[in-house]
């Protein structure tokens, strides 16, 4: 009985966007009740803000009707009357979620940092994309007037569930290569859907090829064109080199192949060399060509066969290695993340009370966590923060570190960003 308040005020707002025309939203407020599913404390506190939110929204509706009445000449006292209970009810029902009943139905620990942060952060980077694209950036938008309000919340709700059930370190190495490999199976199912004739499920229509060594080549060849050098530069500096474990739509395939094997083997001494002549050769091919005025389906050609020629190195290399061979000795952009990420503050530190036991090093797919570089006490170049081997370590000697946090509120807030950055690009990131 004590939520059938909260669900009678989304069914009120729910009919106030049905008088507005405003399918999106009329699914929104019917969705909403479904977050008390959830039975964490901190998407308690998202109910209440989304109360907050939908009293507001009557208290807006109020103001306008009001306006029109009296431009009518109508008087509007028993309206505002009404419409002022409307909005007190929205708001009471919910705080009821307060009381000591609710209280009970949740976990006895139940930190809400995490989850409730990882929320907000997904709507402060996705409601300007609502807010300001056009076309709609959104999918949902595009199919729906005002649906992109419904995908905001999904994916913000996502990402704190994510970020929640990341706070448990022995997660982390289970849930991040399956959430991963979600973000690149809806990323790739809407490009080849959007080829097959669904054409708003493209960008803008204007595609380029699912490389990632595009976005350094594809500006030096065009001379124009910034944008996603831009939004990798700027995840970087938030997350460090994750952008390569958490964000890079074609890396989930190397991290699946390398698990062909249980435990990663040894790479050649010379991947680390073989990594800059390949960046060197990718740069001044696409700087060259676009000097020398080549044509764009040349230069397409070669960057298809730069790309099939990573897949292969998946397919013939990773699976036998067990290390993300790809990632870590061919693809341009991890070179630029793991170097640009020393700019970022975010580091992975070995402790003093490291045993030596080695259990990290099979839990490494990046090259990044030999034994020497445990008694070294920090990883090899090519770590990308991925923190899989957070879930190995018997003894919490490997953390997460930022300037002036704990290492247990760094890795909260390290999560917390990288779910929400996750969360925002599985809605945005498109051809």
């Amino acid at each position: 009985m004590r939520y059938l308040p909260l669900v009678f005020s989304c069914l009120m707002l729910a009919a106030h966007h049905g008088r507005a025309s405003q399918p999106g939203l009329i699914g929104l407020w019917l969705a909403v009740p479904l977050i008390l599913l959830l039975k964490r404390r901190w998407s308690d506190i998202v109910l209440q803000l989304v109360m907050v939110a939908g009293a507001g929204i009557w208290v807006a509706a109020t103001l306008r009707f009001v306006h029109q009445r009296q431009a009518a000449g109508i008087p509007s006292v028993r309206l505002v009357l009404i419409l002022t209970l409307v909005a007190l009810f929205t708001l009471v029902s919910g705080l009821l979620l307060n009381l000591r009943g609710r209280r009970a139905a949740l976990p006895e620990t139940d930190p809400v940092g995490s989850g409730l942060g990882a929320f907000l952060a997904t709507l402060a980077v996705l409601i300007p994309v609502q807010l300001v694209m056009h076309p709609a950036g959104l999918l949902a938008e595009r199919f729906l007037s005002h649906a992109g309000w419904w995908e905001i919340g999904a994916l913000a709700l996502y990402a704190g569930w994510l970020a929640d059930r990341l706070r448990d370190a022995r997660q982390i190495r289970k849930l991040r290569p399956r959430a991963w490999l979600a973000f690149s199976l809806i990323f790739f199912t809407q490009l080849i859907l959007g080829l097959s004739g669904f054409e708003r499920l493209l960008m803008t229509g204007k595609l380029h090829l699912p490389v990632p060594a595009i976005i350094a080549a594809g500006p030096l060849f065009r001379g124009t064109g910034f944008f996603m050098a831009i939004l990798f530069s700027a995840s970087v500096l938030l997350v460090g080199p994750a952008w390569c474990s958490w964000l890079c739509y074609i890396g989930a395939w190397d991290d699946r192949a390398s698990r062909a094997q249980r435990r990663p083997g040894r790479l050649p001494r010379w991947r680390p060399a073989l990594r800059v002549v390949i960046l060197v050769v990718v740069l001044a091919t696409a700087f060259g060509l676009g000097r020398l005025g080549a044509s764009t389906a040349t230069a397409g050609m070669l960057a298809a066969g730069f790309g099939l020629a990573g897949v292969g190195l998946m397919v013939f290399w990773s699976r036998r290695t067990g290390h993300m061979t790809h990632c870590t000795a061919f693809c341009p952009m991890g070179w630029f993340a793991t170097r640009m990420g020393k700019v970022s503050p975010w580091r992975l530190r070995i402790a003093p009370s490291c045993t030596d036991c080695g259990a990290c090093s099979p839990a490494c797919r990046y090259d990044a966590l030999y034994p020497e570089d445990v008694a070294l006490r920090r990883p090899g170049e090519a770590c990308t923060l991925c923190g899989d081997c957070l879930s190995n370590c018997p003894t919490g000697s490997i953390a997460l570190r930022f300037p002036g946090l704990s290492a247990t509120r760094a890795r909260t807030v390290f999560f917390v960003m990288v779910c929400a950055l996750h969360a925002a690009w599985i809605g945005v990131a498109r051809l």
